[in-house]
C-alpha cells in the first residue's frame, strides 16, 4: 500500500491532485480541513494490485531516472571553508586513513548483499561496486567508503556556519529537534547561538522550540512573516557589526514543513528562502527522513533542489530499516550529505556524514556479518 498527502484549496482540486500523481486507482482514505483554509487529503494506491505490474513499473521507472543521473565524477566542492568538526563527529575517514579496517575482506558478492538488503536500486548498486573494485584493496569497508565517495558529494556543516542555516523538509522529518541539535553542538564548541522559529502553521511548534531554548539556555525568537524574519535577521547583522571580529555565532531558522507536490505550498518557502539569501546569505539545507521509499525519496530531493538547497541532513536513521532510498536521493538530485542523525536526543545529536560512517551503515548488516569468514566483533567496524 502507497500512502501519499496532498494539499489543495478544494476538495476537488485535492482530487485532481490524487488522479495526476497516483491515477485513477487510488483512494481517498482521509480529508482534513485546514486551520487556514484548504483541505488536506491522505490518498492510497495498491501498488502490488494497480494494473498487475505496477510495483515493477515503479521500480523499473526509478532505474531509468537513476540511469539519467549515474556521473563517476561526482562534484566536490564546498560551500564554505572548512573547520573542525564538533568532537562527537570527528572520524578518521577510511579515503585518508588507510589503517582503518572493518575486520572482513572484500568480496563482490558479500558486497552485492549488502547493497541489496539496504534496498538499493540495482542500477545504482552495480555502479557502487563497480568504484569499490577500483579502490583496489582487499578490505570492504575501505573499498566500500572509496566507492562512496568516488560517487557522492559529502560537505559537512561546520559548528558555526558563517550564514543562517535554513532547515527545510517534509511534515515529520525532524527540522525542529535538528536545529536543537545544530545548536547544541555549537554552545558546547563555545558558540553564541540562536534559533528563529518560523514555523507557525504545526501545532505546538513555536513550545517546541522554545522547550529546546529553554534547555540549551538560548535565545529562540518568533517570525509569523517573512517581514519579521527579516527584521530578526536585520537586527543580527546589526549586532554582529558591533561585535569583536574573532565573536562565532551560529544561526538556525525552522521553518514550516511544505509539501514538495503542493505549488502553493512550495512557493511560499521559495519566499521565504530568497528573502533569507537576500537579507543575510543564508543557506537552506534539507532535513531528510530515512527509510522512505527510494522513488518518493528522488522525487523529494528533485524538487528542494530547485529551490536552491545543496545539502542534505539525514534524521531518523537509528529507526529506518534500509537506506537505499538515502543513496538513490543522493544520486538523483545530487545534494551532498551534510550530517547524519542517528538518535532523538540532542546530546551527540548529529555526526558529520563521512564515507566511511556511510558504508559502516549499509555493511552493518548481521547477513553480511555472518557470510565473513573471519570472527568480527561489534566494535571492529
Amino acid at each position: 500500500m502507497r500512502l501519499r498527502t496532498f494539499i489543495a484549496d478544494t476538495m476537488a482540486d485535492a482530487v485532481v491532485q490524487v488522479r495526476e500523481a497516483m491515477g485513477n486507482g487510488a483512494i481517498i482514505v482521509s480529508s482534513l480541513e485546514g486551520e487556514n483554509g484548504g483541505v488536506e487529503v491522505t490518498a492510497a494506491l495498491d501498488i502490488r494490485a494497480a494494473q498487475g505490474g505496477a510495483v515493477a513499473d515503479i521500480d523499473a521507472s526509478l532505474e531509468e531516472i537513476l540511469r539519467t543521473h549515474l556521473n563517476a565524477n561526482a562534484p566536490t566542492t564546498s560551500n564554505e571553508t572548512a573547520e573542525p568538526a564538533h568532537p562527537s563527529e570527528r572520524a578518521d575517514d577510511t579515503a585518508t586513513n588507510p589503517q582503518v579496517f572493518s575486520g572482513y575482506s572484500f568480496d563482490e558478492d558479500t558486497l552485492a548483499s549488502a547493497l541489496e538488503d539496504q534496498g538499493v536500486p540495482s542500477v545504482l548498486a552495480a555502479a557502487i561496486l563497480a568504484d569499490a573494485e577500483e579502490a583496489d584493496t582487499d578490505d570492504a569497508l575501505i573499498a566500500l567508503s572509496r566507492a562512496l565517495e568516488t560517487r557522492f558529494t559529502f560537505d559537512a556543516l561546520s559548528v558555526a556556519p558563517r550564514h543562517p542555516i535554513l532547515a527545510v523538509g517534509l511534515p515529520g522529518s525532524g527540522k525542529t529537534v535538528t536545529i536543537a541539535k545544530l545548536a547544541a553542538r555549537a554552545i558546547v564548541e563555545g558558540v553564541l547561538a540562536e534559533i528563529i522559529s518560523t514555523d507557525g502553521e504545526r501545532t505546538g511548534a513555536l513550545a517546541q522550540a522554545q522547550a529546546y531554548g529553554e534547555l540549551l539556555q538560548l535565545n529562540v525568537s518568533h517570525a509569523e512573516t517573512v517581514d519579521a524574519m527579516g527584521l530578526l535577521l536585520d537586527q543580527r547583522a546589526d549586532r554582529a557589526a558591533i561585535e569583536a571580529a574573532d565573536t562565532r555565532e551560529a544561526c538556525f531558522i525552522d521553518t514550516a514543513a511544505a509539501n514538495p507536490f503542493s505549488p502553493e505550498s512550495f512557493k511560499i518557502l521559495k519566499r521565504q528562502i530568497d528573502a533569507a539569501r537576500l537579507l543575510a546569505a543564508a543557506e537552506p539545507v534539507l532535513v531528510l527522513a530515512a527509510g522512505a521509499d527510494p522513488r518518493g525519496m528522488a522525487e523529494t530531493t528533485q524538487a528542494f533542489s530547485k529551490l536552491g538547497v545543496t545539502r542534505m541532513i539525514i534524521t531518523q536513521v537509528d529507526i529506518a530499516r534500509r537506506v537505499g532510498g538515502v543513496l538513490a536521493a543522493a544520486e538523483v538530485s545530487g545534494l551532498a550529505f551534510a550530517q547524519i542523525s542517528t538518535t532523538p536526543y540532542l546530546a551527540r545529536g548529529v555526526v558529520a556524514a563521512t564515507p566511511q560512517r556511510l558504508a559502516q551503515m549499509i555493511l552493518g548488516n548481521p547477513r553480511i556479518q555472518s557470510n565473513s569468514s573471519q570472527d568480527v566483533s561489534e566494535n571492529a567496524i
